[in-house]
């Protein structure tokens, strides 16, 4: 039995709906149904939220019967340490590579865990959402590498996100890292607000959550080819980064204004593609 099978199996066990396991484990509704529609299995990093929310161990999930029992260690006094490796060590190949999977998305999860924790959305004066990102990772003495971040963003590919305000769903393309990291926009963003779109990775998830104020525009000089030809759109988003004083104790939270590209597939799929136009708000900053 698939991955997939084994998880809409559990659903059907536990009487939780696809909505409910979206609301437990943060995935879009559409990726769920399109494991059983195409008949496909979810990234590695999903399985740690899968798990939690379905209460299912790492063997439920990823080995079949006949694999667990042939795996089972016969001496009763093995360690679960050593049970663990036992088990490993007596698994296929396949089984193997999905263990070492896991592996890896669960330290993936950890510090995704511990960076949502320094994120937030709070309402201005007027009610408008402005997202506080406190894991301030590229400060102003520090030199931004461009290429580390396109691998930072690569985490995000495969991922959707909902516009709260219209409803829309926005996936993270492949195109989208190497975008962001290297379009022309970021290789003319200086200062200030060069440390602001570096910052702004670690909230890619509520900066589109946040968006408003869609506008349609046209691809001017043809600038975007064939990735604008079925819609090119642009939104508002805002964020905060901390302002400290010497002593480290947080002064004020500087306000920046940014677009969100968002390009338009011939499935109507909507995609992110880049974050542009980031400026510093002249208003009174939050203190």
């Amino acid at each position: 039995m698939s991955i997939y099978e084994k998880i809409f199996a559990r659903l059907e066990e536990l009487h939780m709906s696809q909505i409910e396991l979206s609301r437990r484990t943060g995935i879009a509704t559409s990726t769920i149904s399109d494991w059983r529609k195409k008949k496909i299995n979810p990234q590695a990093d999903k399985l740690v939220a899968i798990c939690k929310a379905l209460d299912m161990s790492l063997v439920d999930l990823l080995c079949d019967e006949e694999d667990k029992i042939n795996m089972l260690p016969t001496a009763e006094y093995i360690t679960e340490d050593k049970r663990v490796m036992e088990i490993i060590n007596s698994s296929s190949a396949a089984i193997k590579r999905r263990v070492i999977a896991y592996y890896y998305s669960i330290r993936c999860n950890e510090n995704n865990d511990k960076q949502e924790r320094k994120i937030s959305i709070i309402k201005d004066e007027n009610g408008k959402s402005i997202v506080l990102i406190n894991d301030v990772r590229y400060k102003s003495r520090r030199s931004i590498d461009w290429n580390e971040i396109e691998m930072y963003l690569k985490q995000y590919v495969g991922e959707c996100f909902e516009i709260l305000e219209s409803s829309e769903e926005v996936y993270i393309g492949t195109d989208f890292p190497d975008e962001f990291a290297h379009s022309k926009d970021t290789k003319e963003v200086k200062g200030a607000n060069e440390k602001a779109k570096a910052n702004a990775v670690t909230a890619i998830d509520k900066l589109i959550e946040i968006a408003t104020d869609k506008t349609k525009f046209p691809d001017y000089n043809n600038r975007h080819g064939d990735k604008a030809k079925f819609g090119w759109y642009r939104y508002t988003t805002r964020f905060g980064i901390p302002v400290y004083n010497e002593e480290g104790e947080l002064e004020k939270y500087n306000i920046f204004r940014a677009r969100i590209l968002v390009r338009r597939d011939e499935n109507g799929k909507l995609y992110l593609y880049d974050i542009v136009t980031i400026k510093k708000e002249t208003s009174r900053p939050l203190e």
